[in-house]
């Protein structure tokens, strides 16, 4: 009740005018057409497993150098828009500034994406978990970015939604990690939550991991790991942007 009160003070408050141009009269949403068409849609060909697109380094399979090198925990990560310009200005207002009334454009913007690509994650409805946020952060920031997507892409969708995975205490940020120990430091980082477990088990599920932004891999491939140790059928991944060529960086 409280969150649905707090929402409606959030309508009041945002009116829905495009957060890039002003423009006003928007329908529900605070990115104008206009606007939205200048970010960066991920177009194929795209490696078949992480969703990087073609650099020039894929092999004949459909995957890239490092999928076919090593393949991740998940079998399949979508991400609408590359991670830059005006749409990495929102995802950070969005992440830490508060930004919260942005959740509902964004997840908006995930689901468009899902239905027009009905081929994505074998074109199956899938069981929504949001990548966790250490209790200590969340109570810091208010809210985990990921869980608001994850609930509002599943009321767009029609699709369940479940936190059944917790983010464990960690002082080192990842950001200050290269790529192959972000993977290793990833795996000790997240764990399943035995009692939500025990009330929505995810045996014999399909499930749809969601987060905002996808950079190396490292938390997804953490977080599906878990899933199919905890008995998922399959782990996909979706977010709303990704950053291209995270690894050489």
């Amino acid at each position: 009740m409280l969150k649905e009160v707090f929402r409606e003070w959030l309508s009041w408050v945002y009116p829905f005018v495009c957060e890039l141009c002003g423009r006003g009269g928007l329908d529900g949403c605070h990115v104008c057409p206009e606007c939205r068409g200048r970010f960066i849609r991920i177009e194929p060909p795209c490696c078949a497993v992480c969703g990087e697109p073609a650099d020039g380094s894929f092999v004949p399979s459909g995957l890239c150098s490092r999928c076919a090198e090593a393949a991740p925990s998940f079998e399949e990560a979508r991400a609408v828009y590359v991670n830059e310009g005006a749409l990495r200005d929102l995802l950070l207002a969005f992440k830490y500034a508060g930004a919260l009334h942005l959740a509902g454009t964004f997840a908006g913007m995930m689901a468009d994406a899902v239905r027009e690509n009905p081929h994505w994650f074998g074109g199956k409805k899938r069981l929504l978990v949001p990548v966790p946020m250490h209790r200590r952060k969340l109570v810091r920031r208010g809210y985990n970015q990921a869980q608001e997507l994850a609930v509002l892409l599943g009321r767009e969708l029609g699709w369940p939604c479940s936190g059944v995975l917790k983010r464990l205490p960690d002082r080192l940020p990842q950001a200050s990690l290269a790529r192959e120990q972000r993977f290793r430091h990833a795996r000790k980082m997240y764990a399943g939550d035995a009692k939500r477990l025990k009330r929505h088990p995810v045996t014999g599920k399909d499930v749809l991991l969601v987060d905002d932004i996808f950079t190396t891999g490292a938390t997804a491939d953490a977080c599906a790991h878990l899933l199919l140790r905890a008995g998922a059928a399959s782990v996909c991944v979706l977010t709303l942007a990704r950053t291209h060529h995270a690894w050489q960086g």
